[in-house]
């Protein structure tokens, strides 16, 4: 299979995808090919109006969740991932949503967090559910989804801020369905899919798996902030413990011993015989035995 050609393994059919919870009631679209389905609704939002849903109050400090929508697609053919890095979804799935939160953006720090959380719970559900194990997925400060270390899922967020207290998160998503091996020999690393934990993942139920969970995560999240997430995360944490670098432009700026997230989702650093707590930035995490990323 070439990079170009997604395989049909991995189709969706709309009248499939049937997420249950607070999902249920989010529109769901899907394209055959598009650049990006995250830029796609970073547009639309700009020009839509606010959700007229007046009965959602929440308490002083939180951004509770209003509704939501979802683009996916088939093909990317200009993805993105954290700096950048492009994403065609060629070997899974490729999809945003875009979420209308009460609240300001600086009120929606270590949403990406919570994300890989709700991401990672909804593979290993899925894959228990079908005689699988999900006991080998971990969370990568501050967006990776991994199996055993190699990298399975990646999420992205952008917001834009309507009015005050009106803003729009657009969270773009790739998930591997299968192991893309050209796609590792190209990057020079290892990467995972689903199909690793359970046989013959099917792409509508793991879609709507997903969507489920992320609805009843997103709404926790607007409810009560990151703090929620910051022990299943810390159960998943892939570098707890462990001797860890972080690179900025190819360069080494700390490295230290990783103590795991906040609650404003910084990440500890020990180094030096104190604690320094990282903001996401446009850094990246590394082992302190890996290569220059």
């Amino acid at each position: 299979m070439s990079l170009a050609e997604p395989s049909a393994r991995w189709r969706l059919a709309r009248e499939r995808i049937q997420p249950s919870g607070p999902a249920a009631g989010w529109p769901v679209d899907v394209v055959e090919t598009t650049g990006s389905t995250s830029a796609d609704l970073m547009a639309a939002v700009r020009e839509a109006p606010w959700p007229a849903n007046t009965a959602i109050r929440g308490q002083a400090g939180t951004a509770p969740l209003l509704g939501a929508r979802v683009l996916a697609a088939q093909r990317q053919t200009a993805g993105r991932g954290r700096q950048g890095r492009p994403w065609g979804g060629d070997h899974g799935l490729t999809f945003s949503v875009a979420c209308a939160f009460a609240g300001e953006p600086a009120q929606l720090g270590g949403l990406s967090l919570a994300l890989g959380v709700a991401v990672a719970d909804a593979v290993a559900g899925y894959a228990e559910a079908r005689g699988g194990s999900g006991q080998a997925l971990g969370l990568k400060w501050p967006n990776d989804v991994q199996i055993a270390g190699r990298k399975l899922a990646g999420i992205l967020v952008e917001t834009v801020r309507k009015e005050p207290g009106q803003t729009w998160a657009v969270v773009g998503i790739g998930l591997n369905l299968e192991r893309p091996r050209v796609l590792e020999t190209t990057l020079g690393r290892g990467l995972s899919g689903v199909e690793e934990l359970v046989d013959a993942p099917e792409p509508n139920a793991v879609f709507s798996a997903l969507l489920t969970t992320l609805g009843e995560y997103l709404q926790r999240f607007g409810a009560q902030g990151l703090a929620p997430f910051v022990a299943p995360f810390a159960a998943r944490d892939a570098f707890a413990g462990e001797r860890v670098r972080l690179w900025q432009d190819g360069t080494v700026v700390l490295e230290g011993v990783a103590h795991g997230i906040d609650a404003q989702g910084r990440l500890a650093i020990e180094s030096g015989g104190r604690v320094q707590w990282v903001h996401s930035g446009e850094v990246s995490l590394r082992s302190a035995d890996a290569e220059q990323p």
